[in-house]
C-alpha cells in the first residue's frame, strides 16, 4: 500500500487490556496507524504503527499523552506493560495514556532488524578501528538488504517521526496532546515541539537529549567519572578515576587474552575492550555501584568480571537498523563534531561511547538531517525538565541548555538519578499536567557504592 504524503489510515481501534507481571491490568485499547515513510516525496509506502491507548479513569479535562521512548528502538508497547506500567497506572488516574512503536522497530512494519552481526577477529583484541571496520560492512550489507527489499533507511529519521505523532494525534480524533519523552523520547519530543508545537498543551522531557546531544561530548563523561570519584573518595576508593586510568594504560601496553567460567572461548583483551565496558557504566545505577570494587579487581590483575562483561558486550554488538538511521541522521553540528574530535584523545574512554557514529552514514546510506534541525528550540510551550546528577549519558547540563530557549520551562534536578525514570518523580508531573507550578526544583534518591558487585 503506498500514502499521498498529507495521509494517513486508522486500523481498529479495538478493546485490549495492558497487564503486568504483578497480575495488575488496566483497560486499553489497541489500534494501528498507517503514515508514508516518507513526507518528502507526493507518494511512499506505508508504514504500520502499533499503538495503546489507556483511557483515563476520570475525566480531569486533559489532552492525552503521548508517550516517546527511547533507544531510539526501544519497545514502546512492551514497555507499557513493563517497566513503565507503573507510570502508565499513575498518569492515567488524570488523562489518556498513549504510546506507539515507532517507526523501523520491534512491533512497527516494516521492522528493520539487522541479520549482519559485525565479524570480528576473535584472534586480536578488538580495537577502535577494527570495531568500525566490522561495523561499517555489516551496515553496508543491512543498508543494501532493506533498499532490495524497498525499504529506504533514509525515510528514517527523528523529523519523520514527529511528523509520525501529529498523525497519531490526527487519528487519535484531538485537537492538542501532552508529551511525555525520556532520553532519545526528549530528543523526539523537542522535534515535535520544533515542528508542532501549537497542537502541543504540555510536555515532559527527562534525560534530556537536545537537538545536538546524540554524540556525546568527551568533556562530559571525563566530568562525570570525576564526580564518581569524588563520591567514591568516603571510604570506597581513594583514586577511582586514577585506578580506571591506570587500568586503561596497562591494557594499551599488555594486552592479553584470558578464558574464564562461564565463557566458552578465549577472549582477547585490550585498552577497547575497558573502554566499552566502562562506557556502559554511564547510565547504569547498578554498574556506578559497583565500579570501586571493579577497580580493585583490575588493580589486581583479576580480569575476569571484565572478560564476562566484554564478551557480553560483543555478544550483542549488532546494533539494529532503526537505531543506526536514527541516529546517523540526528548527527551533530560541525562544531560539535569538532569538539568531540579536539577532546577524545585525551579522554578516559576516547569516543568509544559513541561509535559506530558518525562513521557508518556512508556504507548505511544515510545522509544527515539539515543542521537547523541541531539548533536550539525555542518554544512558549510549558515545559517540565528531568534530569538526574548521575546521568553519564544525558547530564543535567543537557537540561539547562535546552531549559534556555523556553520561557515558560521548568527543571527538577534529581540528586543520586542515573539514566533511569524513577517513580519519585511521578507526583510532580502529575501536578505538572494538572497546570500547578513544580515547587520541587530537588529531589534526593539515596545512592551508594556495593563494595561486593
Amino acid at each position: 500500500m503506498h500514502l499521498k504524503k498529507t495521509e494517513h489510515r486508522l486500523v481498529g481501534p479495538w478493546p485490549s487490556r495492558l497487564e503486568h507481571s504483578t497480575g495488575r491490568c488496566l483497560d486499553a485499547e489497541r489500534g494501528i496507524l498507517l503514515v508514508p515513510s516518507s513526507r518528502r516525496r507526493d507518494e511512499s509506502p506505508a508504514i504500520a504503527l502499533p499503538f495503546v491507548r489507556v483511557p483515563a479513569r476520570r475525566d480531569h479535562g486533559l489532552s492525552p499523552l503521548v508517550v516517546l521512548f527511547g533507544g531510539p528502538g526501544v519497545a514502546s508497547l512492551e514497555s507499557f506493560g513493563g517497566y513503565f506500567f507503573e507510570h502508565v497506572e499513575r498518569l492515567s488516574r488524570i488523562c489518556d495514556v498513549v504510546t506507539f512503536d515507532q517507526r523501523g522497530c520491534h512491533g512497527a512494519l516494516p521492522n528493520l532488524v539487522n541479520p549482519f552481526a559485525p565479524e570480528y577477529d576473535n584472534a586480536r583484541p578488538l580495537t577502535r578501528d577494527s570495531y568500525l571496520a566490522a561495523q561499517r560492512q555489516s551496515a553496508a550489507r543491512l543498508g543494501a538488504y532493506w533498499r532490495e527489499r524497498g525499504v529506504d533507511p533514509n525515510d528514517y529519521n527523528t523529523a519523520e517521526s514527529a511528523d509520525d505523532v501529529d498523525d497519531l494525534r490526527k487519528a487519535l480524533g484531538v485537537e492538542r496532546v501532552n508529551l511525555y519523552g525520556a532520553s532519545y523520547g526528549s530528543h523526539l519530543g523537542l522535534m515535535v515541539l520544533r515542528l508542532h508545537a501549537e497542537q502541543v498543551d504540555r510536555a515532559i522531557l527527562c534525560l534530556v537529549e537536545g537537538p545536538d546531544d546524540t554524540h556525546k561530548l568527551p568533556s562530559n563523561v571525563g566530568r562525570h567519572f570525576r564526580h564518581l570519584a569524588d563520591l567514591a573518595r568516603d571510604g570506597a576508593c581513594a583514586d577511582l578515576f586514577g585506578e580506571l586510568a591506570a587500568a586503561l594504560d596497562t591494557l594499551e601496553r599488555t594486552p592479553f587474552e584470558a578464558t574464564v567460567p562461564g565463557v566458552e572461548h578465549p577472549v582477547p583483551i585490550g585498552k577497547f575492550a575497558l573502554q566499552v565496558v566502562l562506557g556502559n557504566a554511564l547510565g547504569s545505577t547498578r554498574a556506578m555501584r559497583g565500579l570501586p570494587a571493579f577497580a580493585g579487581e583490575l588493580r589486581r590483575r583479576d580480569y575476569t568480571a571484565l572478560v564476562r562483561r566484554f564478551d557480553r558486550w560483543r555478544a550483542n554488538s549488532t546494533v539494529h537498523g532503526m537505531m543506526l538511521a536514527m541516529d546517523h541522521a540526528a548527527g551533530a553540528s560541525p562544531e560539535r563534531a569538532r569538539r568531540i574530535e579536539a577532546e577524545r584523545a585525551d579522554a578516559l574512554l576516547d569516543d568509544s561511547f559513541n561509535l559506530p557514529f558518525p562513521f557508518i552514514g556512508e556504507e548505511l546510506g544515510v545522509t544527515e538531517l539539515d543542521d537547523a534541525f541541531r539548533t536550539p528550540v525555542q518554544s512558549a510551550t510549558p515545559t517540565l525538565f528531568c534530569a538526574g546528577t548521575l546521568d553519564g549519558r544525558t547530564p543535567v547540563s543537557n537540561a539547562e541548555a535546552v531549559l534556555r530557549g523556553f520561557p515558560n520551562g521548568q527543571l527538577i534536578v534529581v540528586d543520586g538519578m542515573g539514566h533511569e525514570e524513577p517513580t519519585v518523580l511521578v507526583d510532580a508531573q502529575v501536578g505538572f499536567l494538572n497546570g500547578r507550578d513544580v515547587a520541587v526544583e530537588r529531589l534526593v534518591i539515596p545512592f551508594a557504592f556495593d563494595p561486593t558487585e
